[in-house]
């Protein structure tokens, strides 16, 4: 449009419109390691009132890959324990997606509904999780949820690297990544409308991801003692096929 109103001003805008832009390095994702979730879990008091809500959220959160309006939303009937394990989400676009949980999620959630749910007001009696008011949680209470618990155990300079919910959103594909699953399960998780976003996980530096992965094994080993197949895979280092593997993400 500028170049047919201002013809004596075409050569200007020409050389204007082809600057080629400047290419921002893209800031790399914010993700939980394995023992900080831990440091998480551990810094909530189940003994106060609302404690085994919250450790169920942010227990939730790191399973499923949920947004905080995903976490928000979740009614009862949307929870399947007995048959699969199974967690209907409701995510953008008004579309549902199933996610299979852990057996310890299952449980928490579980639990939470059979003894420690607060009995809503009727306006809100479908949803899942509810706050002090007896109302629904909102993403912003999700989010604040989250950023206090991250304040007990992170430093202020970890912290600033960090989105209080998408943190745990991130940790749950970078531990779906160091586990092994393709990129597809990934993006079905995570509900991704485009693969390229799923494949911004893939944009580490290697050897951020060799770090990301022998922390990951380190972490597992601890957890389940002596085990060949778990020592194997902590070795990764002498192991020519993990590297081939790190090298092709």
């Amino acid at each position: 449009m500028i170049r047919f109103m201002y013809q004596d001003k075409r050569r200007i805008v020409e050389i204007i419109l082809n600057i080629p832009q400047k290419k921002a390095q893209k800031k790399l994702i914010g993700f939980l390691y394995p023992e900080e979730i831990v440091k998480i879990f551990n810094a909530v008091n189940l003994k106060t009132q609302g404690g085994m809500r919250n450790y169920t959220i942010l227990y939730l959160l790191y399973n499923s890959g949920a947004r905080a309006s995903e976490i928000a939303s979740l009614q009862l009937d949307y929870f399947d324990p007995k048959k699969n394990r199974a967690l209907s989400i409701l995510g953008k676009g008004n579309r549902y997606r199933i996610v299979y949980l852990w057996p310890k999620t299952t449980s928490l959630v579980t639990d939470y509904i059979l003894n420690s749910r607060t009995s809503p007001i009727p306006l809100f009696g479908n949803l899942l999780f509810i706050n002090q008011r007896k109302r629904g949680l909102t993403r912003h209470g999700i989010n604040k949820l989250c950023k206090k618990y991250l304040s007990k155990v992170l430093s202020s300079k970890r912290i600033k690297d960090l989105s209080p919910v998408l943190s745990f959103r991130h940790s749950c594909a970078v531990n779906m990544l160091a586990s092994g699953y393709p990129v597809s399960d990934i993006k079905n998780r995570l509900w991704h409308a485009n693969v390229n976003t799923t494949m911004n996980y893939l944009q580490i530096d290697l050897s951020r991801k060799r770090d990301i992965q022998k922390r990951f094994m380190e972490y597992t080993q601890s957890k389940m003692g002596n085990d060949p197949k778990i020592d194997e895979l902590v070795d990764w280092e002498n192991n020519e096929e993990t590297l081939a593997w790190l090298d092709s993400l």
